[in-house]
């Protein structure tokens, strides 16, 4: 026999998905895909009370040997170099972006210093230990948050009571800031004879937008960053004969 409904039972909210966000890092090295599986794992499960809020770096704790992370590449300064915890902005960023689709308010994020290929320009989420990801929960119940990494994506989900909007994603790209060129010498090379260490590329300039639908109609439209990601020079090393870029020219009388 099925038992009526109690008021309560009938006024408490669902607990439904209300947000999900998926990167890809499947062409990642084995130690860069071991450290987003290592930070998704803390996050995974966290339940996060009204008013109440995240904080990525308490939550995941320092990226360190002791603490089972390994060196791959990271973003420092505007060139890729080899780190311990590198991987783990992409678990950052991709929660990131699932709790704005949730509607949660972002009260801390930071870009890179360069694009990255697993999100779109102003998506970005860079932590690191002087810089965190924080939010807070604005709805009127908790969500749980949920991560996993099966080796090929990177997925988030956020568990709750939806609130009054829907909400999109957009990434303007204002403009882009030409690389340059750096030309270096290596007497290994034959005469005339160039290596291009790095192909170079542009920076750019982009905004980041939020949309809000109720019913499927645009309500409100709100810019939520505007960064600049700087350019990647283009090194070449070559052993140029000096008489070939300076040829001599005789002296003509007058």
């Amino acid at each position: 026999m099925t038992l009526p409904l109690s008021a309560a039972d009938a006024e408490t909210p669902e607990i439904a998905l209300i947000a999900k966000f998926a990167t890809y890092y499947g062409d990642s090295s084995e130690n860069r895909k071991h450290n987003i599986a290592l930070a998704a794992s803390a996050i995974d499960g966290v339940l996060l009370p009204p008013e109440e809020e995240f904080s990525f770096n308490d939550t995941v704790g320092a990226r360190t040997e002791e603490r089972g992370y390994k060196a791959a590449f990271v973003i420092n300064d505007g060139a890729f170099v080899e780190g311990v915890g590198g991987g783990v902005c992409q678990v950052s960023g991709t929660l990131y972006n699932c709790a704005l689709l949730a509607d949660l308010a972002v009260t801390c994020v930071h870009p890179h210093s360069l694009p990255v290929s697993y999100v779109a320009p102003s998506f970005d989420a860079m932590v690191s230990s002087w810089s965190d990801l924080r939010f807070v929960n604005t709805l009127s119940a908790p969500v749980t948050l949920k991560m996993t990494a099966d080796g090929q994506y990177l997925r988030a989900e956020i568990y709750g009571v939806k609130g009054e909007f829907s909400v999109r994603r957009r990434s303007e790209t204002l403009g882009e800031i030409p690389f340059e060129t750096e030309r270096l010498t290596d007497t290994s090379l034959a005469p005339g004879e160039e290596r291009v260490e790095a192909a170079g590329k542009n920076g750019l300039r982009s905004e980041g937008w939020l949309e809000y639908f109720r019913d499927g109609a645009l309500v409100r439209t709100l810019r939520i960053r505007r960064d600049t990601y700087l350019p990647q020079k283009r090194i070449v090393f070559t052993n140029v004969v000096v008489g070939e870029l300076f040829p001599h020219t005789p002296l003509r009388g007058i």
